[in-house]
């Protein structure tokens, strides 16, 4: 009998016990990405109004948050805020997939669809604070669908996490 190669001692950590780090690392990772996404969010407020990502807007909101965005506020937006936003939707993302992997990969599609919707949005908000509002505004309606659309994936995704723990609790002890 041969001895294991190291490739297969690392193959057996990470089928055991390799991936409770991951549990560990993952939300980690979540809670920072957020805390510095917040960071820059907090630096988007117009009076009231909050990020694109955090408020379904209706037309008059829209308008006017993009009339009084500050244009420091709206290189911000475009720049760190997004960047920070896509950190945090993949960590986020990242750590839902893992809570639900084992029950096999349709458990995974809610939190894969927020990340297509989330990089979405980013491209729709992207193109609002660049152009602005035409028209009648239907980039603000077909945005604010995304929105919502996005925030129902992640809170199936959420839900789906939840349980898959909670089950894996309650059957190993």
């Amino acid at each position: 009998m041969t001895e294991p190669t190291e490739h297969d001692r690392l193959a057996a950590t990470m089928a055991g016990g390799g991936m409770k780090y991951l549990y560990w690392v993952l939300p980690i990772a979540t809670a920072l990405a957020y805390g510095v996404w917040r960071s820059y969010a907090a630096q988007v407020y117009v009076g009231d109004l909050p990020p694109f990502d955090l408020h379904l807007y209706s037309l008059e909101q829209a308008q006017t948050y993009l009339a009084d965005l500050p244009p420091a506020a709206k290189a911000t937006y475009l720049g760190r805020l997004h960047t920070a936003d896509s950190a945090l939707m993949i960590c986020l993302a990242a750590t839902l997939i893992a809570a639900v992997w084992r029950r096999g990969w349709v458990w995974a599609v809610p939190a894969v669809c927020f990340i297509g919707f989330d990089v979405i949005e980013n491209r729709a908000v992207a193109s609002l604070l660049e152009f602005g509002i035409k028209g009648a505004g239907g980039e603000t309606a077909r945005l604010m669908v995304v929105t919502g659309l996005k925030f129902v994936c992640l809170g199936l995704a959420v839900a789906l996490a939840l349980w898959s723990l909670w089950r894996k609790q309650d059957v190993h002890g």
